[in-house]
């Protein structure tokens, strides 16, 4: 686990990543207690990432403070459709932890090999994000339809997955227009928690 992320960002780079904005230091304030990177190693090499970090939207819905961000990150020249509203993120305020850049690299183990360890490292994240920030009342992404399409959205521990997060008046060369928002309540992370110790439970017992 990482939380340099001055670190993070050449790791991902080197594996064949662009970094997204939401992990880059010049858009973002890393101070090592606000946000980590899970990464998993073969033969002492990265080859799956999984990262974190807390925001707080304070008394603003997720989606004004994401439409915020959006601003922030690429400007007047892409701005958003205000009149376009994701349903969900209406109703997240408050301290929400926002997961993304997540990456296999090829090459490494069997297709479904390498997305067994991506979802271990998921889950990893995810409950050590709520175990580390008690607060938050969320966990929030992004991630592109095509991919949540072949699954990687339960990959990722996402129980609930919303098409259309944004539309964009003028789409920035690294966005696609059908991103869809991924999310869970604390609520829901607790219920993962819970199905994996029983399973966990069920095949100690049955190896038995």
């Amino acid at each position: 686990m990482l939380n340099d992320f001055e670190e993070v960002g050449p790791l991902l780079t080197n594996a064949g990543k662009d970094v997204t904005p939401f992990f880059q230091s010049r858009f973002f304030d890393f101070n090592k207690h606000n946000g980590f990177c899970h990464v998993a190693l073969a033969d002492g090499e990265p080859v799956s990432f999984y990262c974190s970090q807390l925001f707080d939207t304070g008394g603003m819905d997720y989606l004004n403070y994401h439409r915020m961000q959006l601003s922030r990150i690429y400007g007047s020249e892409f701005p958003v459709d205000p009149s376009w509203v994701c349903p969900p993120m209406l109703k997240i305020k408050g301290k929400v932890i926002y997961s993304g850049d997540a990456l296999n690299v090829p090459g490494y183990a069997s297709a479904r090999k390498s997305l067994e360890r991506l979802a271990l490292i998921s889950r990893m994240n995810l409950y050590l994000g709520f175990v580390t920030w008690r607060a938050a009342i969320a966990s929030v992404g992004l991630a592109r339809a095509d991919r949540v399409g072949k699954s990687l959205g339960e990959v990722y521990g996402a129980l609930h997955t919303y098409p259309y997060a944004t539309r964009w008046l003028n789409l920035p060369p690294d966005r696609r227009q059908d991103d869809m928002f991924l999310f869970n309540s604390a609520k829901d992370v607790l219920y993962l928690a819970r199905i994996e110790v029983r399973e966990t439970v069920s095949a100690s017992e049955a190896s038995d």
